[in-house]
């Protein structure tokens, strides 16, 4: 097996070549004036299984291109099979349409990797893994989750016992995955978005959190509004200490002071995304899940 690093996982690739045993290659990259991206694989994969780690975090467009010229390039280069890691997929939320004409921007993404030469595709806590399977083609998908990787981490921080809690009913069953480290219980808030304004109406229903610990979880957190109002929430109604843990850190503009304004205690993600917040990484996780794979 040969593993590459793409420009978007530098670390995150040296760290599942460490768990594997085995050297993450760097592809080599610059970017043109004009803002494109170059790809070079320097190492030989002719007849060999190529696994391809590179997250699409922001700048998404750029990281989207450089992971399909990647597969591509490897594919043409006589890989015998080519397998994407791709820790945080970029347009997966868009997975059905809400409103006329609106683009479905993940069977857009999957089609594109799939006509690049990708066969596998491994990603973590994706939006709607049931969409991921609904709509990935001809190509074999994974979903594997971070969610009890955090909650180990906050029972660390004597987080034992705490209520796990999702945004939404939705996101349901990453509270439900935290409460089998947590064992405090799980529930999820109330949650009613504007499809056109955005707008967030949030509310919880008989939740008794009064001198308790409680974690609110969540796939990812971009701007921050639901997580704050998940922990203002919480706060009011007497928790004692509150975590706000999401696997993909977007966090974007003040994402981070408008958690801690809202009372949150701690505040952690994984390296999907590497940001000052990553204090959970997935390497181990992917490394344990790529060896469960037919190469």
């Amino acid at each position: 097996m040969i593993l590459l690093s793409g420009p978007a996982s530098i670390e995150l690739g040296r760290k599942i070549g460490v768990e594997l045993g085995i050297p993450a290659e760097p592809v080599e990259h610059r970017i043109f004036p004009d803002g494109e991206s170059y790809i070079r694989v320097a190492v030989d994969v002719r007849g060999e299984t190529t696994v391809i780690i590179q997250t699409t975090s922001p700048p998404q467009d750029r990281h989207l291109i450089q992971l399909l010229l990647m597969a591509r390039t490897v594919k043409d280069l006589g890989a015998k099979r080519v397998l994407c890691v791709v820790p945080y997929l970029a347009y997966a939320r868009q997975d059905k349409r809400f409103m006329e004409g609106e683009a479905l921007s993940l069977e857009v993404i999957l089609r594109l990797l799939e006509n690049s030469g990708v066969e596998g595709l491994v990603v973590v806590d994706v939006h709607n893994e049931d969409s991921l399977r609904e709509l990935r083609g001809g190509m074999e998908v994974w979903n594997i989750s971070a969610i009890p990787l955090l909650a180990r981490y906050l029972r660390g921080l004597g987080y034992s016992g705490a209520l796990s809690i999702s945004p939404d009913t939705g996101a349901l069953g990453l509270a439900r995955l935290a409460d089998q480290e947590l064992g405090g219980g799980f529930r999820a808030f109330q949650k009613r978005r504007d499809r056109k304004t955005g707008d967030i109406m949030m509310w919880a229903e008989d939740l008794d959190v009064y001198g308790r610990d409680a974690a609110v979880f969540d796939d990812m957190v971009s701007t921050g509004g639901t997580t704050a109002r998940a922990v203002a929430i919480l706060k009011s109604l007497g928790a004692r200490r509150v975590a706000a843990a999401c696997t993909h850190a977007l966090f974007l503009g003040d994402a981070e002071r408008r958690i801690k304004e809202a009372g949150a205690d701690h505040i952690l993600a994984t390296d999907t995304i590497p940001t000052h917040l990553s204090t959970v990484s997935v390497a181990k996780l992917i490394a344990d899940h790529l060896k469960t794979i037919k190469l």
